[in-house]
């Protein structure tokens, strides 16, 4: 059912994509991985309802809870235990709840630009129903033009690789309006566990956030980074940082996770 694909060698990271992102899109920007193999075995698929990957118009089947048991199955099928789990904004929620759900097979953890949770979520809800709305009068040819003008990525990444854009242009574009609707009508209902439960994940953890993004805040990352008894926290705002993130991933994975 999920468009999967495996490359590299070396432990296992299984790996997930943000909201009305795609597998391509991450190649295409370059964020996570790199483009030779690098010691790690990286397990990637697009989402239900994403990429090359089929959706219905079911919301419940597209909720954070729901993507971590997607993420879990899919790690099942193409590794052994134990196996790091990550991902980014919406997959990083959906590694997050996997690994609570599964903390003795999780060997590390990458939480890259954690979505909005908790105090800012109801903001995002907001821009989520706008979305929705959108969609519903006029279209998802609409938001499509929205989203050219006003991208939502920061400043100083879109100076430097204005390309980025046009690859998040294009991931929106492959999507199909009814079941959009239902994606964000589930990310409406989600959000992350609360802190003091987070409290118990004895899980090496590795939280990459950036500065200048509303829909990634700051905050996020660095309240994960306290709530998490063994996580690591990074913050950039800069394109040359971001280029190493690939690097720290792979480096992270191979000295938590045995091959």
């Amino acid at each position: 059912m999920f468009n999967t694909t495996v490359s590299g060698s070396g432990p296992v990271l299984v790996w997930a994509h943000g909201l009305m992102h795609s597998m391509d899109f991450e190649t295409r920007t370059g964020w996570f991985h790199p483009t030779e193999n690098d010691g790690v075995c990286r397990v990637r698929y697009d989402a239900r309802g994403h990429g090359h990957s089929p959706g219905g118009t079911d919301s419940a089947a597209y909720l954070w809870s729901a993507q971590a048991d997607d993420l879990l199955a899919i790690a099942s099928a193409h590794t052994a235990l134990p196996r790091a789990l990550g991902g980014h904004s919406m997959g990083a929620a959906s590694a997050l709840l996997a690994a609570l759900k599964c903390p003795e097979q999780t060997s590390c953890l990458i939480l890259a630009t954690p979505p909005t949770a908790w105090q800012t979520r109801p903001n995002q809800i907001r821009r989520y129903r706008q979305m929705q709305g959108i969609i519903e009068q006029r279209g998802l040819t609409s938001l499509i033009s929205l989203a050219t003008q006003n991208p939502a990525l920061p400043d100083w990444l879109l100076q430097a690789h204005p390309e980025h854009a046009t690859a998040s242009r294009q991931a929106l574009s492959g999507m199909h309006a009814p079941t959009l609707t239902a994606i964000l009508e589930a990310a409406c209902a989600c959000d992350l566990p609360a802190r003091d439960a987070l409290h118990q994940l004895a899980v090496p953890t590795l939280i990459l956030g950036w500065r200048d993004d509303p829909i990634h805040p700051v905050q996020s990352a660095e309240l994960l980074a306290e709530a998490l008894p063994m996580a690591e926290l990074h913050i950039i705002d800069h394109a040359s940082d971001l280029q190493r993130w690939p690097l720290q991933i792979s480096e992270f994975v191979r000295r938590h996770t045995a091959g």
